[in-house]
């Protein structure tokens, strides 16, 4: 059968009107979308240091340490420059701020295992920091020349 002209015009507008409804809703759809999305997004610039955290990770490799062996045990140091100043210290006072910072042990624990009074502990620790402090502040002076 053969639709008359009027018929496929009548067609047409009803395809046009139903085509013309559907991008409406498309597009309210999309604009709703859009407006959710903005009430949850958060620009990283307004994020808290704390955030910014949790967002990545860094790889750690074992060659990014410097590697210390103090009385069986391995203590590891990632700072540079403190490896430097501790890598100046005599054996015997930098094993004693080895043990004492990196792996906590008190004074007493520390005498035990080097087979020295607790004071003699005591002493050595005191002197190895005021010459890590010269050494990092001897340092810090070499920067800024």
């Amino acid at each position: 059968m053969e639709l008359s002209s009027s018929d496929k015009e009548r067609i047409q507008h009803q395809y046009d009107a139903l085509a013309k409804k559907t991008l409406v809703g498309e597009a309210k759809s999309h604009r709703r979308t859009l407006a959710k999305r903005t009430a949850r997004e958060v620009t990283f610039s307004d994020l808290s240091e704390s955030e910014l955290a949790q967002l990545f990770t860094t790889d750690e490799y074992e060659s990014d340490y410097f590697r210390f062996q103090v009385s069986g045990f391995d203590v590891l140091v990632k700072n540079e420059l403190l490896a430097e100043a501790l890598n100046a210290l005599p054996e015997r006072k930098r094993d004693i701020i080895l043990l004492s910072y990196f792996l906590d042990m008190s004074d007493a624990e520390i005498g035990e295992l080097l087979n020295v009074v607790r004071t003699t502990v005591f002493r050595h620790r005191k002197s190895a920091l005021a010459k890590i402090k010269q050494y990092l502040e001897g340092k810090a002076d070499d920067e800024y020349r």
